[in-house]
């Protein structure tokens, strides 16, 4: 009796290939899913492939300057376990308005690195580390393709929450960050642009998110991206330099 020999790879179809499991296509999203915590801010969770921050993963925040970082990562931070690690903050944290939003301060660590070399290698060993959430900000120097991947992978090793922020201008680079969020502050809160999620193609410009600051931070979001904003075309003046405050470290 006559068989049917079997399909060899040299006269498989790509329609075949096309329908076979394990082959991923870019309109696709059968293999984005992965663990995630959700942001505490619901429009933005629509805007994300899992519906939340991803884990095990780098998260990339592209920003002019440090700008509500604690307001949009404040409710994972509340729900992840584990250590809370700031690498290189741009200044020391609040301690009590940290204990007034419910952060233990005991789960809070400081690490400040003295260079880029210390920065890198300081990120990857606290994600390696399973640390619930690192927060890094990226120092001065900028970082290589190859350092950011080193980063990344480290992060992939992680069971918990890996950010970097960068400066804006870091958007143009490429990256290979799993989520890449560029992020402005506007007078109707903190607009989000989510500009790359791995497993998803995108084929048009994606639509900025809104999340609303708490009243309070109205009178003092930077007073002179505001004037440009309420008078397009008119040059503000240059604002006086700010003297810079260190707020006496709370009690626990």
């Amino acid at each position: 009796m006559n068989e049917t020999p079997p399909e060899s790879s040299s006269n498989v179809s790509l329609e075949q290939l096309l329908r076979r499991e394990d082959m991923w296509m870019g309109h696709s999203q059968r293999f984005t899913a992965r663990a995630a915590i959700p942001t505490g801010h619901e429009d933005l969770d629509s805007a994300l492939l899992n519906e939340g921050w991803p884990l095990s993963s780098l998260v990339e925040v592209c920003q002019a300057r440090s700008q509500a970082e604690w307001q949009l990562f404040m409710p994972a931070l509340l729900e992840v376990p584990g250590l809370i690690v700031l690498l290189n903050p741009p200044a020391t944290p609040f301690c009590q308005a940290l204990v007034q939003a419910g952060i233990d301060l005991e789960r809070v660590v400081v690490v400040d690195a003295a260079n880029k070399a210390h920065f890198i290698a300081c990120f990857i060993e606290l994600a390696r580390a399973s640390v619930g959430a690192l927060l890094s900000w990226q120092p001065d120097d900028a970082l290589t393709y190859t350092e950011l991947r080193k980063c990344h992978l480290a992060a992939s090793e992680s069971s918990g929450l890996s950010f970097m922020f960068r400066h804006s201008s870091a958007q143009q680079q490429n990256s290979p960050a799993t989520l890449r969020i560029f992020a402005q502050i506007i007078p109707a809160g903190l607009q989000l642009t989510v500009f790359k999620q791995r497993g998803y193609l995108q084929t048009q410009e994606a639509k900025p998110v809104v999340v609303e600051l708490p009243k309070r931070w109205k009178p003092v979001l930077p007073y002179a991206a505001l004037y440009q904003i309420a008078v397009p075309g008119k040059q503000a003046n240059k604002p006086p330099r700010l003297a810079t405050v260190t707020p006496l470290r709370g009690k626990s």
